[in-house]
């Protein structure tokens, strides 16, 4: 999958299915049998700081915690 179209499914995931984590992300990428181009968690930072989502540290859901702003 390119960048391009990566970064549609991730705002495609999180429009559908409101803020996630970066595993239920991952979880729902691989059930339509889909993969980033990078690991999931420096993909999801680069999307971040090109503005495209934002996301923050969850101390309850220990981990990252990813929405469509």
């Amino acid at each position: 999958m390119s960048d391009s179209e990566a970064e549609a499914f991730v705002r495609g995931l999180l429009v559908s299915h409101g803020p996630l984590s970066t595993m239920e992300i991952e979880r729902l990428a691989r059930k339509e049998d889909k993969r980033c181009p990078d690991q999931t968690v420096i993909f999801l930072s680069k999307m971040r700081k090109k503005g495209l989502i934002k996301g923050e540290a969850s101390m309850e859901k220990r981990g990252w915690i990813w929405w469509v702003p």
